[in-house]
């Protein structure tokens, strides 16, 4: 069966453009950037253009898990992945084109040089969520100058964009009809975060997986101020069913611990810290935010029992190490209200003993301008564990840092740290030349 009279295909309305996809969410495929499940997308692709698709497990795990789980200083949610696609909402508030379009048959296509007829797609515009003159009607059919095999009656989602008069598909996706509502019924997208992710929270885990995803990655869009503003609306019963269920995928754990530390109370205290208490040597994704939650729920009394048992512990394994460090700098940047600054740093100081980590201690420890361990630090350059080329650079930087650490109009020889850290750098330029000067040269240019 033909194509109705009707029927216009895309390079009807965009002859130069024939791909179903969106530059910025496609330069996020290629670039293998990570989705909330834990996956990297294999790329469906149009003719000429990029395509969404699902795809392939995890390679290289403990990298990519040491990449996303950076607390550092960042503006969105701290224990969330931050390589995510933009959300529905985003993108339904920056396209011009929006529609529902169900799968109808495939069609003869354009002759090819041999002679067969490849055979492209028709879909049927069946709902129009976003209206411009350049875009379809409902009801109308469009031809996609691809075979996409059925089934019959499936949805996809479209957005579209007009640029120099001519529509441009940039982003499909493969829907049910609850979309329908859920987009109709979102918070507008100039809202305040705190005012949108109430609705958001509905839609955590819904039974539709799109709108599972969907809903995280407005959550992990946000700051956390935002999402402390929502806490309210966040339901305790909820958050710990989720967490206990292994099809969650662990990344989003990290804010459900977290959400959990915002809104629990003295019973969830005891739920996180069953949740942390094992010691595992594998990755296990979320655990830093379910540690930073946990910490946060119990105002620092829950410090101790971190340190014991992933910190100071040497039996504990370097993923629960690492993920206790995340939590820490969690507290530091975004936890003051509840624990001490200086608190928080008693802890930090004692990694600098877990050589597996104390690098990217020490490098914080620079960061937040605590010198307190620079004698330390000069007892442990070159020792057996710590004779590594990483730590060695850490320690460099960590001395020479020290000395630019001056107030204005302060006298820098007043300063026990600048005094101490003049007379270590020396020593290092004495011991090991090449390297203070490859440092100096890297990271601390004229």
């Amino acid at each position: 069966m033909s194509a109705p009279a009707s029927t216009r295909t895309l390079h009807d309305r965009c002859p130069s453009v024939r791909s179903i996809a969106g530059a910025s969410r496609a330069r996020r495929i290629a670039s293998g950037e990570r989705h909330s499940s834990g996956r990297v997308d294999d790329v469906d692709k149009f003719p000429g253009g990029f395509g969404i698709g699902r795809g392939a497990g995890l390679t290289g795990l403990l990298i990519v898990w040491l990449l996303m789980t950076c607390v550092g200083e960042a503006r969105a949610c701290p224990f969330c992945p931050q390589s995510l696609a933009p959300s529905l909402g985003e993108q339904m508030a920056t396209a011009q084109v929006v529609v529902i379009a169900r799968w109808a048959e495939l069609v003869p296509g354009d002759k090819a040089g041999d002679g067969e007829s490849p055979r492209h797609t028709r879909f049927e515009i069946t709902r129009v969520l976003k209206k411009h003159v350049k875009g379809p009607d409902k009801g109308e059919s469009v031809v996609v100058p691809l075979e996409r095999p059925g089934p019959k009656g499936a949805l996809e989602l479209w957005f579209g964009a007009v640029n120099n008069g001519m529509l441009q598909w940039t982003y499909r996706t493969n829907c049910s009809g609850s979309v329908i509502p859920y987009l109709e019924k979102a918070p507008a997208a100039d809202l305040p975060a705190a005012k949108r992710l109430p609705f958001y929270v509905g839609y955590l885990e819904h039974q539709d997986d799109l709108l599972a995803e969907d809903a995280f990655r407005e959550f992990a869009s946000a700051e956390f101020s935002e999402v402390k503003g929502a806490a309210s609306s966040f339901d305790p019963a909820s958050i710990r069913e989720w967490l206990q269920q292994e099809r969650v995928p662990g990344a989003r754990k990290g804010l459900y611990g977290l959400m959990l530390g915002l809104c629990g109370g003295p019973d969830d205290e005891a739920f996180l810290r069953q949740l942390i208490e094992p010691n595992v040597d594998e990755v296990r994704l979320g655990l830093d935010g379910i540690m930073g939650g946990y910490l946060y729920l119990t105002a620092g009394k829950g410090l101790e029992f971190i340190q014991n048992k992933k910190i100071t512990d040497p039996e504990a394994p370097f993923p629960e190490t690492y993920a206790a460090m995340q939590a820490l700098r969690f507290l530091w940047s975004y936890g003051s209200d509840r624990v001490p600054r200086e608190q928080v740093l008693k802890t930090v100081r004692s990694l600098v003993e877990r050589p597996a980590v104390c690098d990217i201690v020490i490098n914080d420890l620079a960061r937040w301008k605590d010198w307190s361990v620079q004698d330390r630090l000069m007892e442990l350059y070159g020792t057996k564990e710590y004779n590594l080329p990483t730590i060695k650079r850490a320690i460099i930087r960590y001395q020479l840092a020290s000395l630019r650490d001056v107030p204005e109009g302060v006298d820098p020889e007043s300063l026990p740290h600048v005094v101490a850290g003049r007379r270590f750098v020396e020593a290092l330029r004495t011991r090991d030349p090449k390297r203070v000067a490859e440092v100096e040269r890297l990271f601390f240019p004229e």
